[in-house]
């Protein structure tokens, strides 16, 4: 079938499916859950597909963003409890009650709706694969702070070149000025229908037929202007470049440098997110990427290759010793990429981990400058220590873990034998436990 055919391979697809956080990469022995979620609801969208022209407008040869009509299917789940959900009417007005709702969120100045009404916006939006599948998250938040909604009477022309538009509610009928037998055949497009493009299109030639559609009856439509969408994506792009740079700055190590040598790192910053206990520097490996931690804490680990298992040489025998740590506004990696080094330590993420990375690839092309200024101001991640030392540190640790063990097990007995239990407090429902105790142990329990 059409739908089953595959024309190519998506590769900008394919390379962001890659570097899905959490994927296994060959030092993971597996993926993450979220991570594997994640790669197994988006994979489908590496094929290329037989485009099929659907009864919408299109307005010009490229950057079109037309889809068929729709209904509203993630409604069916929303039918109020103790109803019966295969009842068409009560469906029809669940989405009759949510389009009003979002109509009269709509026909407020963006400056003036509430975030209960920017949230309602946002929930019909994610129903719509026209928006899904074209914007990203990011977009698709905040777009419902520029969308408007606008009311027009029967037999009016609706220009589609203008912006991108949602019909809400009535339908319209799509016209070109160069009539043929062809348009009349072409159905209306009614309620979940969407013609127009979120940017302008670019038209080849003057040779280039203006499409309209003509509405049928009293229609409400969702609009996005084509100011107000490249509006929205300036402010989004000022604020990630505007985060970069304050994460760079607020290193240590980069607090005075120049503006310029900040703005060159900041281009090439990617935002990522890593898991908790997630390796993400092998001893003795060179660092795959020099990283400015945003959220999170790190923890660094020095082996003890004195304190080798023979018999689990193979299965990772090898003992590591905490020597540091790393957390909010720290980086590392830079000594060990820009000069090819292998790392003296193992960094491990202790919990789920945000920060701005920076390719090895990238680094190659920037100036001498700031590669000087990033190997004077950087720092080693940690200092090589003396196999002495790092074994010394091991016996301090081992002594601190065998020591809070211990405590923890005198407290714990020390509970149990006098009848007391987490959970079953003097004014607890359920004392069976605490009752239990107090039968056995008569003579632990002072008198009440």
């Amino acid at each position: 079938m059409d739908e089953q055919r595959i024309t190519g391979i998506n590769y900008t697809q394919l390379r962001a499916l890659c570097r899905i956080s959490g994927l296994s990469d060959g030092r993971l022995s597996q993926s993450s859950k979220e991570a594997h979620e994640e790669f197994m609801n988006s994979y489908h969208r590496i094929f290329l597909r037989p485009k099929k022209i659907p009864p919408v407008i299109p307005l010009g040869r490229e950057g079109n963003i037309s889809h068929t009509p729709q209904r509203f299917k993630a409604l069916d789940n929303q039918v109020p409890q103790g109803r019966n959900r295969n009842q068409p009417q009560e469906k029809h007005e669940t989405q009759e009650m949510l389009i009003n709702h979002v109509i009269k969120a709509l026909k407020k100045l963006p400056i003036e709706r509430s975030q209960k009404d920017l949230q309602v916006i946002h929930t019909m939006l994610k129903m719509f694969p026209c928006f899904t599948t074209q914007l990203p998250k990011q977009e698709l938040h905040k777009i419902s702070s520029i969308a408007i909604v606008e009311t027009w009477d029967r037999s009016q022309i609706l220009f589609g070149h203008n912006g991108f538009y949602l019909i809400l509610k009535g339908s319209v009928k799509p016209y070109t000025r160069k009539g043929s037998r062809e348009e009349q055949k072409k159905p209306a497009i009614g309620v979940g229908g969407s013609f127009g493009s979120f940017e302008p299109p670019h038209f080849e030639d003057s040779g280039n037929i203006m499409q309209y559609a003509l509405t049928l009856e009293v229609c409400e439509i969702l609009k996005i202007s084509h100011s107000g969408y490249a509006k929205l994506k300036e402010d989004i792009s000022a604020q990630d470049y505007a985060m970069k740079e304050s994460l760079i700055q607020g290193c240590q190590f980069y607090l005075d440098w120049p503006k310029l040598s900040i703005n060159h790192l900041t281009k090439l910053i990617q935002l990522k997110a890593f898991p908790a206990n997630q390796v993400l520097v092998k001893e003795g490996r060179v660092c795959p990427f020099v990283a400015y931690i945003r959220e999170g804490e790190c923890t660094i680990l020095q082996d003890i290759t004195s304190l080798i298992n023979p018999a689990k040489k193979k299965g990772g025998g090898i003992k590591s010793v905490v020597v540091g740590r790393l957390g909010r506004m720290e980086s590392f990696g830079e000594v060990s990429v820009l000069q090819a080094q292998p790392s003296p330590c193992t960094i491990i993420t202790v919990t789920e981990l945000q920060a701005g990375i920076i390719q090895p690839e990238a680094l190659r092309g920037l100036d001498s400058v700031t590669i000087s200024l990033m190997l004077q101001t950087a720092q080693h991640t940690c200092r090589k220590l003396s196999q002495e030392e790092i074994n010394k540190e091991y016996m301090r640790q081992e002594k601190n873990k065998e020591w809070d063990h211990i405590k923890k097990q005198v407290l714990s007995d020390a509970l149990f034998y006098n009848g007391i239990h987490q959970g079953c407090g003097k004014w607890t429902l359920n004392r069976g436990s605490r009752k239990t105790a107090v039968k056995h142990k008569p003579s632990m329990v002072p008198p009440s």
